[in-house]
């Protein structure tokens, strides 16, 4: 009897240990079910992370290549114009569309008057509910952040205007430059001409007026004055630039020796030439050039 009770209390203590294991098993296995939910939540938001950032820089080439002035004012506009690559960012990882939310505002960068873009894009993340802000105004973007369990990105054109900006101003330049050139170098070349033992009769007698006193900038539609003379006109027969017509506007700038997309601004606005913009009938003879989307920027 005594053997047969020992045994027996060391079957109870046996079956108690197993069913004990039992228990702790089945804990670490509900432990290591949540640990692998976690990791794939996180995955996903990893995904939408990097879902968020592909989309901003969709977003900021789409302004640089075709939107110029305009973010997408949409994801589906985004996606249908060609400039992503990665279709699967269509939705976020959780299968819901994207929140997308813009705003413009007029600033001045380093004195000049441009329009920065702002935009945020973002998920809802899995509970498919946006808790993030909206946005409305400069401030709202520079504090703006994903709230809860949301997942986004901020998007900027001020860095773009700021390149645009300095863009602007080395074309700007070169044009200018290049266009005193090109009046040196027609002054140039009718001094030498005149200076000659036979000098032909326009050096000393056109319209009353000798060869010192010519434009000698390449002339430009919008000289309305009939006392000036040029001498691209006059002596070499070439016909005035229609200043603010495209096909015109291009050849000037081919003629001056700089590639032909110079003739528009970074924003796609379109160079307009004056030759004589102060008006004057008589030298020194002063060139300018503008930018506009099709007004006269000189009577601004």
């Amino acid at each position: 009897m005594g053997l047969f009770t020992r045994l027996s209390q060391r079957g109870a203590m046996f079956g108690m240990d197993a069913r004990i294991a039992l228990i702790v098993a089945a804990i670490l296995t509900a432990a290591g079910g949540i640990t692998i939910m976690s990791r794939l939540e996180r995955s996903k938001v990893e995904q939408a992370e990097q879902g968020a950032q592909t989309l901003r820089e969709g977003i900021l080439k789409y302004y640089q290549t075709i939107g110029i002035n305009q973010l997408p004012d949409s994801i589906d506009t985004l996606m249908k114009s060609g400039v992503m690559n990665d279709p699967g960012v269509k939705k976020d990882p959780w299968g819901n569309p994207w929140y997308y939310e813009r705003f413009s505002s007029a600033v001045s960068l380093e004195g000049n008057p441009v329009t920065v873009h702002y935009a945020v894009v973002y998920s809802a993340g899995k509970d498919g509910v946006a808790n993030s802000p909206s946005l409305m105004s400069d401030n709202d973007y520079a504090q703006w952040e994903p709230l809860n369990d949301d997942v986004g990105s901020k998007v900027s054109t001020r860095d773009i205007e700021m390149a645009r900006l300095e863009d602007y101003r080395a074309r700007a330049q070169l044009i200018i430059d290049k266009l005193q050139t090109a009046e040196n170098s027609a002054y140039i070349e009718a001094q030498g001409t005149c200076s000659g033992t036979k000098p032909p009769e326009w050096c000393t007698n056109t319209d009353n007026k000798n060869f010192t006193q010519f434009n000698f900038y390449p002339p430009s539609s919008a000289d309305k004055s009939n006392e000036v003379v040029y001498y691209a006109t006059r002596v070499l027969n070439r016909a005035a630039y229609n200043s603010g017509d495209e096909n015109d506007m291009k050849q000037l700038i081919t003629d001056l020796g700089l590639p032909e997309t110079y003739a528009h601004d970074p924003w796609g606005r379109l160079l307009q030439y004056h030759s004589n913009v102060t008006g004057r009938a008589d030298p020194p003879f002063s060139a300018s050039i503008c930018f506009s989307y099709g007004e006269n920027c000189f009577t601004k």
